[in-house]
């Protein structure tokens, strides 16, 4: 029975389905991975530009203290 065709059609169909699930989870975690590095990135940019003013805020606050 081990060596009936029916089997063997069976088992290399479950092979390929195999590979093609692995191949579909590589890709999601793939595009995942590049959702939250643009993700980051933009909140990274967004954190440096709120930074910026709050910096010029004191450089500000600072020069009117000096004047």
């Amino acid at each position: 029975m081990k060596g009936h065709p029916v089997l063997k059609l069976i088992r290399t169909q479950t092979k390929r389905w195999k590979r093609k699930v692995r191949g579909s989870i590589f890709i999601e975690y793939l595009l995942l991975l590049t959702i939250i590095g643009i993700g980051a990135i933009a909140g990274l940019t967004t954190l440096r530009s709120a930074l910026i003013n709050e910096l010029m805020d004191l450089a500000n606050a600072i020069n009117a203290i000096n004047s």
